[in-house]
């Protein structure tokens, strides 16, 4: 043990199913997801939503997988140990694997899909997170050396995200992608449709189950939920409203919920006409437990405006939990100085809860005299066009296995998802701390401090965390909650058959 977190782990075999059902395999599984981007891609720098992981880890590998308690498992790393100081790490490689165009994986692949996130000419979402690696190195036929500036006792966790999948040596094209994963792209449309096809070349035995997978993106909830009860899909994701009863209900469907700290949103963009006053007077507005029971019918929780939840061991549970208070709000709107100046808030169904929970807002603003309209974005354009370059808006942010690897790229100064542009040097200090500190004591004291900043800081407020609530056809087996994402943590491609 490391700090209290375990830095050996020994390969435990093949994924097996959770289910004690026996796997069939063959069919077809047809999948709609929410969110539309003409940015689609096969390139795990670049990946930024649902439809990215999914596609990724269904024709990638990555070192290690993160399992629904946030802990790495082996992948393409059968085993790994740090040193004493956890500054270098040596991940012993599994050997026989190939890629989907049968040549073998190798080390220098695995060092090179690392540091290709470091290139200072390649925009990747990863930068962030590998601004620590010094250098990764070979030894021998069978092991990667990661060496560090400074201790990182999360590492293989880091490297089971799927921004670092394994790619080849090289690799820059990603128009026609070749990985070790269970599936190889036979059709990709970006923004409408992907096939993929079954890799008879795939290294765990008698996996996948499924002969071929379709994506499409189907943005309106109502017309998801029709496809599923029709049977024209199979696995529907983000179910709202009615739909959520609908489906319950249909004996050909089922629900399957994921809790999670995804957490709902809503920012301003802290570098143009920002007033934190204005930020605190929003966060006070939020009926909380009436969102969850009312929205989010139950299937989520109430969150402080910060993204730990209670069930993590660095939740800091003596900063009070706000609540709606409309002589805060009142008060703070008028040292704002706003008055009956309209604030213009941007939502999107390509922001899941957005535009049902900023409706409740709005009501709340006009009690407090604020008056807040809502601007009805474009699901399509959202990340790319409206995420960061409006004054205020809604976002959504996937959890990730420890609360620091989210914080560094939605929190830390520059980062690419720190859309609100929040620049303070103590709250960068201790994002990096956390990761570097082993005594578990004093890393939680930090975390409690980085809650207590981002919960004061006025340019966020995160009113409810989101359950992930998928619809799938009952015939759909091997599924298992993880709540890095949808349909367990978007890695369901090896996992999941038809009965």
């Amino acid at each position: 043990m490391l700090g209290g977190i375990p830095v050996i782990a020994q390969a435990a075999g093949t994924t097996n199913s959770p289910s004690a059902m026996v796997p069939k395999k063959g069919g077809r599984v047809r999948l709609a997801l929410a969110q539309q981007s003409t940015n689609d891609t096969f390139d795990s720098a670049r990946f930024t939503n649902a439809n990215d992981y999914i596609r990724g880890s269904a024709v990638f590998n990555t070192l290690t997988r993160v399992d629904g308690s946030g802990q790495a498992q082996p992948e393409l790393a059968l085993s790994w140990e740090a040193n004493p100081s956890a500054t270098e790490w040596r991940f012993k490689i599994r050997k026989g694997v190939e890629f989907s165009d049968g040549q073998p994986l190798s080390l220098q692949d695995i060092a090179f899909s690392i540091m290709r996130h470091k290139n200072e000419g390649k925009a990747s979402s990863a930068k962030p997170l590998v601004a620590n690696i010094a250098a990764v190195t070979t030894e021998g036929d069978d092991t990667i050396l990661v060496r560090l500036a400074e201790a990182d006792v999360e590492l293989p966790v880091l490297l089971g995200l799927l921004q670092f999948c394994v790619v080849k040596d090289g690799t820059e094209d990603f128009s026609k992608p070749i990985g070790t994963g269970p599936f190889v792209m036979a059709e990709f449309q970006p923004g409408i449709r992907t096939v993929l096809t079954r890799n008879t070349n795939f290294w765990k035995d008698g996996q996948p189950y499924l002969d071929e997978i379709e994506m499409i993106s189907i943005t309106d909830a109502n017309a998801r939920v029709s496809a599923l009860l029709s049977g024209d899909i199979d696995m529907a994701a983000d179910l709202k409203g009615a739909g959520i009863d609908q489906v319950a209900a249909n004996p050909s469907t089922k629900i399957f919920e994921t809790p999670s700290t995804r957490y709902a949103g809503y920012q301003f963009d802290a570098a143009t006409n920002f007033d934190p006053n204005l930020g605190l007077a929003i966060a006070n507005m939020f009926d909380r437990p009436k969102i969850v029971e009312t929205v989010l019918k139950g299937h989520g929780s109430v969150a402080n405006d910060h993204p730990v939840g209670k069930m993590s061991p660095y939740y800091n549970a003596n900063l009070p939990q706000r609540e709606l208070d409309l002589d805060k709000a009142k008060h703070y709107l008028k040292k704002s100085g706003i008055g009956r100046t309209p604030l213009e808030l941007s939502v999107s169904d390509g922001v899941v809860y957005s535009v049902e929970i900023a409706q409740l807002l709005q009501r709340s603003a006009a009690q407090a005299g604020l008056n807040l309209t809502l601007r009805r974005e474009p699901s399509e354009s959202y990340w790319t066009a409206v995420a960061g370059k409006r004054r205020f808006f809604a976002t959504n942010f996937f959890p990730r296995p420890t609360p620091h690897l989210l914080l560094n790229v939605t929190w830390k100064s520059g980062s690419q998802w720190n859309f609100s542009h929040y620049g303070n040097p103590r709250l960068d200090s201790l994002i990096d701390g956390v990761r570097a500190t082993l005594d578990v004591d004093k890393r939680i004291a930090m975390y409690h401090e980085i809650q207590e900043i981002l919960h004061n800081c006025g340019a966020v407020t995160m009113p409810v965390f989101l359950s992930y609530l998928d619809g799938v056809s009952s015939r759909i087996q091997g599924l298992t909650p993880n709540q890095i994402g949808n349909f367990s943590g978007f890695r369901f491609s090896d996992q999941v058959w038809l009965s």
